[in-house]
């Protein structure tokens, strides 16, 4: 045998034995878009990441998030990639980080996924069998209005307001400032908006082109500039199946893709035309300030929301603006 016939034997090998090393995963994995959808493209790197930490990882796309999170349940899949609203399930810290007015800002945002990035922050992230190993932010949360005039907490009084897979934070909003609740999935919000059965939607700036909301919005229509609060995605694996340091390894991969989601985010706001946006007043900001508080409080009573995810948001918080009137008062 020659000496190249020999080298490309030893590379076949040492790839098959590596292979073999490897323990195979799988992610159930919503994209509203599908296989070839953006989150399934956002993700495909972790892949080849996974195989240096010893895994063979198969991304495996659901365009309906509550049959992704049905069969993560039923053993279908190792892991799940699912929104914050249907991660709670799973992991009640991990599903309150996006608590509305909980992240006021991308300075908080990024030390919230630091903090959790920490190993010692790993405990936190885990609740019985199950572990969150990610939390991705999509951006902030914006009211999409049928008409231009529902621009203030009174406004939203007696509107029809969407209320995505029983999200129970914005449920009791509805019910606090007297909107009425429709419920829908990720399979039917777009669809119900832009019939104009809809009139209010808390929607990222991605879910403009993604779901064509432009048609919802039409001429009267727009999306108010307060920021409610910032969207989660969240990865929950059943932690026994996993590395132990799968979890540690996946919230150090997220802290070094912030940069490109931060980007994808506002790159997607810059798309939204000028003329959707509506410029709100410091009184109205301050009466969803105050609307925000009351519902993550009134949810922490209900034990909707974890306790010590929401006092290390306002931990953040106050740590930007001390002067804040919440800072008086621990959540």
């Amino acid at each position: 045998m020659t000496p190249q016939k020999i080298f490309f034997a030893v590379l076949i090998l040492f790839y098959s034995t590596a292979s073999l090393a490897l323990e195979k995963k799988s992610i159930c994995t919503w994209d509203p878009v599908g296989k070839n959808g953006p989150v399934m493209t956002f993700y495909s790197d972790l892949i080849p990441k996974a195989i240096a930490w010893g895994i063979d990882l198969e991304l495996i796309a659901y365009t309906d998030e509550k049959v992704a999170a049905n069969d993560f349940k039923a053993g279908v899949c190792d892991a799940a990639h699912l929104t914050s609203i249907l991660s709670r399930q799973f992991v009640p810290f991990a599903g309150t980080l996006d608590a509305i007015g909980g992240i006021t800002s991308d300075t908080g945002l990024g030390k919230i996924i630091a903090t959790l990035s920490n190993p010692k922050a790993g405990k936190i992230m885990v609740h019985g069998q199950y572990e969150a190993v990610a939390a991705w932010p999509v951006g902030s949360m914006y009211a999409f209005v049928s008409d231009k005039n529902i621009n203030t907490v009174a406004d939203f009084s007696g509107k029809k307001i969407s209320i995505l897979n029983e999200d129970p934070q914005i449920l009791k909003l509805a019910n606090m400032v007297g909107a009425s609740p429709v419920g829908t999935s990720l399979a039917t919000f777009s669809g119900q908006f832009n019939n104009g059965n809809i009139d209010i939607l808390f929607m990222p700036a991605l879910a403009y082109n993604t779901f064509e909301l432009y048609h919802g919005l039409g001429d009267k229509g727009g999306i108010l500039d307060f920021q409610m609060y910032y969207g989660m995605l969240q990865t929950i694996s059943r932690k026994d199946q996993w590395p132990a340091d799968f979890g540690n390894n996946m919230r150090k991969y997220i802290v070094g893709r912030l940069k490109a989601i931060s980007k994808l985010v506002a790159d997607a706001e810059k798309e939204i035309p000028v003329k959707y946006w509506i410029k709100t007043s410091d009184k109205t900001r301050a009466e969803f300030v105050k609307l925000s508080r009351d519902v993550r409080l009134a949810l922490k009573e209900e034990g909707k929301m974890d306790p010590k995810a929401l006092k290390l948001l306002w931990k953040i918080r106050c740590s930007e603006n001390a002067g804040a009137s919440e800072c008086a008062t621990p959540e």
